[in-house]
Order: C-alpha cells, then sequence, then structure tokens
C-alpha cells in the first residue's frame, strides 16, 4: 500500500519555483496496477520520483505499508524510460545480479535470484551470457526490467514502460506486470502512460494529473466514462470507447467497450444478433 498525503513539489527556476504537484492525495492499494496519466507537464514523472524516494516534497507525507519511503531498502524497483540505456555490465547476467548484489546478496541465492527474474521477464537463459549490446530493443527492455525484479521490490514503479516498443513486446511486458500484481504476493505496481488504451487495458485503478493536482481517481471505467473530466484535462478515451460511441450513434447495443478484448466480444455480439457470420479470432 501506497498512502500519498497532501503531497505538494516545487522545482526551483531562475524566477523563482514552479509547483509540480500541489496537494495531492491517494491510496494505491498492493495487488494492483495503478496507472498514472495526464498531458505533458501534469507532473507524473515528478510523483514517481516522490513515490520512489528521488525527490523530497516540499509537503505531505509518503508511506509504504505504513513505513516513510527509503529508496535504499531495495522494496522499490524504478524502472526509468528506456531503461536498456543504462545496461553497463559485460553479461546479461551480470547486469541483472548488479542490484541484488548490492543488498548484499551473494552465492547461491543470486544465482536463484538472476534466474528467476530472467524466467518472469521470458529471457532464455542462452541470453544471460551475451553482452547486453547484442540483444534486440525489446530484449534489453526486459533485460533492465528483469534487474530491478531480482532485488524482490514490494512496489515497483514504471515511467512509459512499453515506450518504443513493437506491440508484441508491449503486450509481454505489460503480461508481466499484471502476473507480478495477479500473484497476490503483496506488489504495488505504479506505470504512467500516455496511451488511454494501455491505462484501461492494463490497470487496476487510474490515477489523473491535471497542472499537478489530482483531477480524478477510479476505476477505469470510472476515470473513461467521464468524458468531460478527461477533456477538461487534455486527455481522451481508449479507441474502443471511440468505437462505441459510434456504434451507440448506429442505434447498435455494444455495451461498455474499454479494451481491445470489450470491442471484439461486443462486435462478434452484434454480429450474431444479425445474423452476420463473425470471422474467428485468431484472423483477426
Amino acid at each position: 500500500m501506497i498512502e500519498l498525503n497532501d503531497i505538494s513539489y516545487s522545482y526551483k527556476t531562475p524566477s523563482g519555483t514552479t509547483a509540480a504537484l500541489e496537494h495531492v492525495s491517494a491510496r494505491l492499494s498492493e495487488n494492483k496496477a495503478t496507472a498514472v496519466i495526464g498531458r505533458t507537464g501534469s507532473g507524473k514523472s515528478t510523483l514517481m520520483e516522490v513515490i520512489g524516494g528521488l525527490s523530497v516534497p516540499a509537503s505531505g507525507t509518503v508511506t509504504i505499508n505504513g513505513a516513510p519511503v527509503d529508496k535504499y531498502s531495495g522494496r522499490i524497483g524504478f524502472v526509468f524510460q528506456y531503461p536498456e540505456y543504462q545496461l553497463f555490465a559485460e553479461t546479461v547476467y551480470d547486469d541483472i545480479a548488479y542490484g541484488p548484489s548490492n543488498l548484499g546478496i551473494s552465492g547461491p541465492e543470486l544465482k536463484e535470484r538472476v534466474m528467476k527474474a530472467a524466467r518472469l521477464t521470458h529471457l532464455d537463459e542462452d541470453l544471460l551470457e551475451l553482452a547486453p549490446f547484442e540483444l534486440s530493443g525489446g530484449q534489453k527492455r526486459l533485460a533492465a526490467l528483469a534487474g530491478i525484479l531480482a532485488m524482490e521490490p514490494s512496489v515497483l514503479l514504471l515511467d512509459e514502460p512499453a515506450a518504443g516498443l513493437d506491440p508484441s513486446c508491449r503486450r509481454l511486458v505489460f503480461s508481466i506486470i499484471r502476473e507480478l500484481v495477479s500473484k497476490r504476493n503483496g506488489m504495488t505496481a505504479v506505470f504512467v502512460t500516455h496511451s488511454m488504451d494501455d491505462a484501461a487495458e492494463y490497470a487496476d485503478d487510474v490515477l489523473v494529473l491535471s497542472n499537478g493536482k489530482k483531477a480524478a481517481f477510479g476505476t477505469p471505467a470510472e476515470i473513461f466514462g467521464n468524458i468531460s473530466l478527461l477533456h477538461g484535462c487534455g486527455l481522451d478515451i481508449p479507441e474502443p470507447a471511440k468505437l462505441q460511441r459510434e456504434l451507440s450513434a448506429l442505434g447498435l447495443d455494444a455495451g461498455e467497450m474499454l479494451t481491445v478484448t470489450d470491442a471484439f466480444d461486443s462486435v462478434h455480439r452484434i454480429f450474431e444478433q444479425h445474423g452476420i457470420e463473425p470471422q474467428p479470432k485468431g484472423n483477426i
């Protein structure tokens, strides 16, 4: 559980200070993935830095499971945007092992952590002896994520985790996040995204920031059902929700459509209602 209590943060500028966060409060539950959305400059990355202990708020408090944030404890795993640029060791194995070894883990336990993290991130064992620069872009992203998971954090913070990835690797990264929180082992995942589709598809809760303030917090259905709120924050609705509105305008009852799966099921149902033979799912 991450508790944000009245968080404010300002940057120093040549002309004074600029508020990046103003009185943000929220409770981000364990065993859930929370998406943080908002326009560029809304305070998303700053909030992540505050949660991770990289920036100290001017006022307010952040606690994790009731305790103050300690960025050196290993409880917090921070995956920065394009983390593959931070790979540096001679081999992928050594890169994954770097974090837990700094926590004092060694010997068989260290190897077990590295291998477990590699399995979680779908990295084949034969890749571990390669130099990081020999990996593909997607594999580098997975290796960087594995290095964080090897520390076995209870909080996983991800700033645009799918940025620049192809659709297949994008789905894989988010499936890993979903797998981690679904194990019910106390993991709290928070990810920043500019993709409303990703927030709707992969988040349990959504935190909306606007000009450094909390504009809303709720489930994807609650947030993306409030179009006026989103437009007021300079945001849009997911593509499946747009399709739902178009179908509704044609007099077709599409039901709730937030995700691609929702859209497929709704369109399939509409086809059946009108006697149209739908294409097999694998051909779409």
